[in-house]
């Protein structure tokens, strides 16, 4: 199950890349990356054809081998995210995937992620 969910990440999901908040190494990886969908029009919102998205808060769905802790970055294009809570998600005792779930990145903290030269996985 695991190696099928890694390689639909790897055909669907999106370039980015993993900054470590404790050492600062930078992993590419595929990944699952999205706005979380808000019930109610809470400023600022955008409405879209699945509902109205929240550009504050993002999912992150990746491949269990690289793990995503609090405080870690992601960084998509432009978008710099930092996770506010994460955590492996375990089927039959094995880790499936790793989730969490980010927030943008203040402006005054902001960094480049040099995505351009990591090779993903």
């Amino acid at each position: 199950m695991r190696a099928r969910l890694e390689e639909l990440m790897g055909t669907y999901g999106q370039k980015v890349t993993l900054v470590s908040r404790k050492s600062g190494e930078e992993a590419g990886v595929m990944a699952f990356l999205q706005p979380v969908l808000k019930e109610r029009a809470v400023p600022p919102v955008t409405a879209t054809p699945l509902g109205a998205v929240s550009g504050r808060r993002w999912l992150y769905v990746g491949p269990a081998g690289r793990d995503i802790r609090s405080g870690d970055r992601v960084c998509f294009g432009t978008l710099r995210l930092v996770a506010q809570e994460a955590e492996a998600v375990y089927f039959r005792g094995e880790v499936l995937y790793c989730r969490a779930v980010l927030q943008l990145e203040k402006e005054a903290a902001r960094s480049t992620c040099r995505s351009m030269s990591l090779s993903y996985s």
